[in-house]
């Protein structure tokens, strides 16, 4: 597979989600992110509309989170949010599922909630985040089932959002988000046209690479400004994994 820098670009997806970033913050980074020409900018809804204007009509897609981060929301709270964000402007979704749900082996709630945001994003792309961190391999296969068979374009591995819940009630350490194992995973139990996107953890270049040889079509990073930049020093004229 060959990587020019362009194809890099595209795979990266910005993400400006922190909790207490102001407008200022915001702006920076996005007009950053703009000038590096990024493949997609992702916010929390609450900006989708500021962002869109700074976007203007370049060739760079914005996604909202919905039910982010814990996907505990009602179901009908995610279709108003996703509905709001596509009127905002938003032209790509990430759903976090509810992931207590799956583990309780909830799988028609899990089906439907994810059901009714792609029924409502239209033609919009919907990425769908499963939390891979907290989840066995059982529980994985499972989610990336139901997401695919739900209409969802795309699986993602986590928010990248670590909490103190999660070493406490899971015993689970050092949790790193994206794993490489997850990404041969996801591409062995979904069908080829369902993309992937690995997320949570991602800051060096040649982790970049790695997910994307593993399977990863997209990147979800929040230093993707500075992994351009080192991808264009090391490989202007492309690379070939």
């Amino acid at each position: 597979m060959f990587i020019s820098l362009d194809d890099f670009k595209k795979r990266i997806e910005i993400s400006l989600v922190p909790h207490f970033f102001n407008e200022k913050e915001i702006k920076e980074n996005c007009i950053e992110a703009i000038n590096s020409n990024v493949g997609v900018i992702c916010v929390n809804p609450d900006y989708v509309k500021f962002v869109k204007r700074l976007i203007g009509d370049r060739a760079i897609n914005l996604s909202a989170n919905i039910g982010f981060p814990w996907g505990t929301h009602c179901t009908e709270f995610k279709v108003l949010e996703t509905k709001k964000a596509i009127n905002d402007g938003a032209n790509q979704i990430d759903l976090v599922i509810n992931v207590g749900s799956l583990r309780s082996k909830k799988y028609i709630e899990v089906f439907d909630d994810i059901k009714a945001i792609v029924g409502v994003a239209n033609s919009c792309f919907v990425k769908v985040i499963i939390e891979t961190w907290v989840l066995d391999e059982e529980e994985k296969f499972r989610a990336c089932k139901i997401a695919e068979e739900a209409g969802a374009n795309c699986v993602k591995t986590t928010t990248g959002v670590k909490t103190q819940y999660i070493s406490k009630f899971t015993n689970k350490k050092n949790l790193k988000g994206a794993e490489i194992e997850d990404i041969v995973l996801f591409r062995k139990i979904l069908k080829p046209s369902t993309k992937i996107k690995a997320s949570g953890g991602i800051y060096s270049i040649n982790d970049a690479l790695e997910f994307i040889k593993a399977g990863a079509n997209q990147l979800g990073v929040s230093r993707g400004v500075e992994l351009i930049r080192e991808f264009e020093k090391k490989y202007k004229n492309g690379f070939k994994l």
